[in-house]
């Protein structure tokens, strides 16, 4: 375990000292290995930001290996920490966090732990979905933008000794949901709780841009610097969860992106721009031009079919990219019209011709099934718009002596909260399969194209805890045992059944996170 920590630690290049020294001793970790938790540009920026704090110490740690319940710079025990900190993106994490305690030695439900063990914090998409599920284990669930509330967080921990103290005094703020008061004896909400987001006035400063402080190659960008573009989106689909709660398009200044990317050029040549619209900020193509003349290779994470533009696309291929990302979701005009998404067919097959002329040869695309109001004809539609562009592809193909990949991924709708899809059930396994298979069979045989089919089971799981409540942490218990996910599933099949392919009736639990100011705190 030790030569895979020193093995990892010796790959990577830091543009950051991080000191682990500090009256607060902070343990940063995320709920997945090492590999997934350095790509992810969130995680990156919540490490530097509790290092940006006087006096406070901070290690990182994983779940599983080589950690194994240990930090990753100085294999010091968890549990030795004053304050163990996750940024859990995805609902599917959730049991390896408990995992990472149960390797600890920490129990795992917080009336079993006392002021001898961390304070347990949790950010991140999840804590702002639905944090109910991990409720009984969790101290203090930050809510929205960790720049805002995170290093507030740890200033007042330095502040406040006293445990019981500090959570009263989180529990009276915005930006924090502390079950332990927030909670009422059924383990119900007693209260909206307000999640706190970047304005424009943030937005505006210099050091609020996110960016990678550690390129290695041991993550899935191999030594790929990541800059944040933007927060929200200039669309409102109807199944997205970004979509709906972090508010409008604000672009950060491209001055201080540009600040950034100087940062980043003094440990790699390789950056990619993350967001969920990258292609939209207003100055993009000027900062992609940019970075062509400095010899940098830059990817970008996708684009909105809309930002498919010849001005964005030839400094991205003339910066070494040839493959981009868009999500069509479905085969119609008319179903993509009820999400939200007015984009025709022939607008992508269009946004397609332009990228294969600009020199991005390869090409993915993603697809929901399972949308409310699906009909066959749309599943059809799926495999004729797959056709058309192989169509289109295959001809520059020819042109230029070799054809690009075209890579289409499905996903089943998992209905997220505060969308207005929330309440619509899932598919059920045999008709997922039915409709996946209806896709693959009107495709037939097409050269350089790859199809990952739906993660069924994962979807129903990622939909259980996204409805879930304090009474789904017996599941996620389990889970963190290593239970097999089939066994997993069939144990509990009555619960998850009964809150996945059903629909959601009268006031969910989960509603109670809310962006607007709230009457009370309590």
């Amino acid at each position: 375990m030790r030569n895979e920590r020193h093995r990892l630690l010796a790959a990577e290049h830091r543009s950051l000292r991080v000191s682990s020294a500090g009256r607060l001793r902070v343990g940063v970790g995320y709920p997945n290995s090492y590999h997934l938790g350095m790509s992810s540009l969130a995680y990156q920026w919540v490490v530097e930001l509790a290092a940006s704090c006087a006096d406070v110490g901070v290690e990182r740690f994983f779940a599983g290996s080589p950690c194994d319940g240990h930090t990753l710079e100085g294999g010091n025990p968890l549990g030795d920490l004053d304050v163990l900190a996750w940024s859990c993106s995805f609902e599917l994490d959730a049991a390896n966090l408990l995992a990472t305690l149960n390797a600890a030695g920490i129990p795992l439900r917080r009336q079993e732990r006392n002021d001898g063990h961390p304070l347990l914090v949790v950010g991140g998409a999840v804590a702002s979905i639905n944090p109910l599920p991990l409720a009984p284990a969790v101290d203090v669930f930050v809510l929205g933008s960790a720049e805002l509330l995170w290093p507030a967080l740890l200033e007042t921990a330095l502040e406040i000794s006293d445990r019981k103290r500090l959570l009263e005094v989180l529990a009276e703020r915005d930006g924090y949901f502390v079950p332990s008061h927030h909670l009422d004896p059924d383990g119900k909400p007693s209260g909206r709780r307000r999640r706190v987001e970047k304005r424009d006035a943030e937005m505006g400063e210099r050091a609020m841009v996110p960016v990678s402080h550690v390129v290695t190659p041991h993550t899935e960008y191999r030594n790929r610097g990541l800059v944040e573009m933007s927060r929200g989106c200039p669309e409102k689909c109807r199944y997205c969860w970004v979509s709906y709660n972090y508010g409008r398009l604000r672009s950060y200044p491209a001055e201080n992106i540009l600040e950034r990317i100087e940062r980043l050029r003094t440990i790699t040549d390789r950056v990619g721009f993350v967001a969920t619209a990258v292609g939209d900020h207003p100055r993009l193509a000027e900062i992609l031009e940019r970075c062509r003349s400095l010899g940098l290779n830059v990817a970008l994470s996708s684009l909105r079919i809309p930002a498919m533009r010849p001005e964005v696309l030839k400094p991205l291929a003339a910066s070494g990219a040839r493959s981009v990302t868009i999500a069509p979701e479905t085969g119609t005009d008319e179903l993509r019209r009820r999400l939200n998404k007015p984009i025709t067919n022939r607008t992508i097959v269009e946004a397609v011709e332009i990228a294969q002329r600009c020199g991005i040869s390869n090409l993915k695309m993603y697809f929901i099934i399972g949308l409310p109001e699906e009909t066959d004809e749309d599943l059809l539609g799926i495999a004729e718009l797959l056709q058309e562009v192989h169509s289109v592809m295959l001809v520059h193909g020819r042109e230029r002596g070799h054809m690009g990949t075209l890579h289409a991924g499905f996903n089943v709708l998992v209905p997220k909260p505060y969308t207005p899809y929330s309440r619509e059930r899932m598919l059920t396994r045999k008709e997922a399969r039915r409709r996946m298979s209806l896709v693959e069979k009107a495709l037939g045989g097409l050269g350089n194209f790859r199809l990952t089919r739906p993660a069924y089971r994962e979807s129903l799981w990622q939909c259980f805890l996204g409805r879930g409540d304090v009474r789904t942490f017996p599941a996620l218990e389990r889970a963190a045992t290593g239970i097999a996910f089939g066994s997993l599933l069939a144990k509990f099949r009555p619960e998850i059944e009964a809150s996945t392919l059903e629909k959601v009736e009268g006031d969910p639990v989960w509603r109670f996170i809310t962006s607007a100011p709230v009457t009370s705190s309590r």
